[in-house]
Order: structure tokens, then sequence, then C-alpha cells
């Protein structure tokens, strides 16, 4: 329980580094400010993904049949989801290995910024039904 904790201050340290990259790459679009905005991508993504590690050690188990549908589903949709969200950065930085200045253009990082919303959203989504279909459950068996 004690290393939930510790990543779920990193996450949220690391969401106000990456929203203040953001912020400050817009508005005073310096090589700097967008070189912050890009370094906190992989460390949200590395956080994230020992998140997720952390939720399917922890798991929802309650009963054998059931609960492993559950998990699965959520172990399916959280892998598919990061892998989806780490390949477009894997895109990302490939245009940038052929053009060094992808990184610097603010539709690329308006876009990125908004698909990792759109991911942190699913995925919380993805959690959120695992618990409620725990919940569901666990009424049913009592």
């Amino acid at each position: 329980m004690r290393i939930r904790k510790i990543l779920n201050v990193l996450l949220i340290l690391v969401n106000v580094f990456m929203i203040t990259g953001f912020v400050l790459a817009l508005v005073y679009a310096t090589e700097y400010f967008k070189s912050i905005f890009w370094i906190s991508i992989p460390l949200f993504m590395a956080i994230i993904a020992l998140d997720i590690n952390e939720w399917s050690k922890i798991g929802l188990d309650i009963d054998k049949e059931k609960s492993r549908v559950i998990k699965r589903s959520f172990d399916d949709s959280t892998a598919l989801l990061l892998v989806f969200y780490v390949l477009l950065f894997l895109i990302i930085c490939f245009f940038q290995q052929l053009d060094k200045r992808v990184f610097q253009h603010n539709y690329v990082i308006i876009g990125f910024f908004i698909m990792t919303i759109v991911f942190e959203l699913f995925m919380y989504l993805s959690l959120h039904n695992a618990k409620r279909d725990t919940a569901k459950l666990l009424e049913e068996q009592h």
C-alpha cells in the first residue's frame, strides 16, 4: 500500500511538471521550456506504467472465475492504451530524427498534450470500471 501512495505522489508531481512545461512552452515558446515538456513525457510514461503494474499486482481478485475476467479485461485495456500512447511518442521521436524541429512545433506539443489527457482519462476510466465490476461482484456474493 505504501508504494501506491508513493506512485500517486509521483504521478501528481509529474503531471504538474508536464502541465507547467506545456504552459511555459506555449507562453514563452523557447527551446528550453519546450524541452521541459518533452522531458516530462518519458517520466510520465514510466510512472504510469509502474502504477498500472502495481494495480495489476494488487488485483481486484474476489472470485476465481469472475474476478479473472475483470482482471484480464483491465490488464488488456490498460496494456493496449499504454502501447498506443508509447507508439505515438515513438512516432514523434522518429520524425524528430528526420527533422530536428518536430519537438519545437506548437501543434505537435498541443496535439500530444491532448493525447496525453485522453490517455489518462481512458486509463482511469478502465480502472474505475474494474473497481465498479469488482464491487458488483462483492454485492452479489453477500
